[in-house]
């Protein structure tokens, strides 16, 4: 349902809905809102938004019914617990904390992502990464390569194992654009790590038939009902072997962060400390 017979429903409904939810507190306020306590208001778009964000699951006036009793309880609730609560510094206190908690971490990630993080250089990157391989071990196996299924009967059969077998640049070129012309099934993953199960669901074959034909063969060719299968793999890498370094760079850059980040702040800190006490804005009594 569209926003704008949303809003008509809105309409519609909300009168009766908002003589019924909460007696004399509630009162409908004209066109822009549908329900005014005090000098608080909930307003057509507000309601419309919060429907269109449950994905219309449920029937609008039942929706508009059950917003509008929600949100009166609340802020009905809210203004008995002001009246009812002897004193708010400690709120305020806590309100407050939190307030600059949120403030001094917003703070703290730009400082991070503007000098600590530019810090890092490749050389840090690889130097973390010889030191701690321990942490980068493969779980599951990747390949880089690529994948074909095309019609058994497809005119184009020879030229494409030809050229998967030749694997030259234009070779590539060319079997991508004739796999998206003529809309047959394929992945070229020359230059990324993709995981092994992963081109296994593309196929008949169990992950130890796949790997066992890609060992003996680096480009292998199969049918099976109907489909004629060509797969290519330009690097494969076993479970529980080293991740390389290109598939764990961001996550290197991550942990360097993570470990230089407590002095990096204390650094500043201190650099703040001792200007201010130059500057006189900081007086030790």
């Amino acid at each position: 349902m569209s926003k704008y017979k949303f809003l008509k429903h809105i309409c519609l409904f909300a009168l009766p809905v908002l003589l019924f939810a909460c007696r004399d507190e509630v009162t409908y306020v004209g066109d822009s809102a549908l329900a005014s306590i005090g000098d608080k208001h909930l307003y057509k778009d507000e309601v419309a938004l919060a429907y269109a964000r449950q994905g219309h699951l449920t029937d609008s006036a039942e929706f508009v019914r059950n917003y509008i009793e929600r949100w009166a309880g609340e802020t009905l609730f809210y203004e008995k617990a002001k009246e009812n609560v002897p004193s708010t510094a400690e709120i305020d206190r806590m309100v407050e904390n939190y307030r600059m908690g949120l403030l001094l971490k917003a703070y703290q990630d730009g400082l991070i992502t503007q000098q600590l993080a530019p810090a890092i250089t490749d050389k840090d990157v690889k130097a973390f990464y010889e030191k701690e391989k321990g942490l980068f071990e493969l779980e599951e196996s990747y390949i880089k390569g690529f994948y074909i299924k095309l019609p058994q009967d497809a005119p184009y059969v020879s030229s494409v194992r030809n050229r998967c077998i030749r694997k030259r640049s234009e070779d590539l070129d060319h079997l991508e654009k004739l796999c998206v012309e003529k809309g047959y099934a394929h992945q070229f993953f020359i230059d990324e790590w993709v995981l092994f199960n992963e081109l296994v669901r593309r196929t008949p074959l169990t992950a130890q038939q796949l790997m066992t034909r890609l060992q003996k063969n680096k480009t292998i060719e199969f049918r099976d009902k109907g489909y004629t299968y060509f797969i290519s793999a330009f690097s494969i890498m076993g479970k529980g072997g080293q991740k390389p370094l290109e598939m764990v760079s961001d996550e290197v850059k991550e942990l360097l962060l993570n470990s230089r980040k407590a002095e990096f702040i204390k650094t500043v800190k201190r650099s703040m400390y001792e200007k201010a006490l130059e500057e006189g804005r900081v007086v030790l009594h």
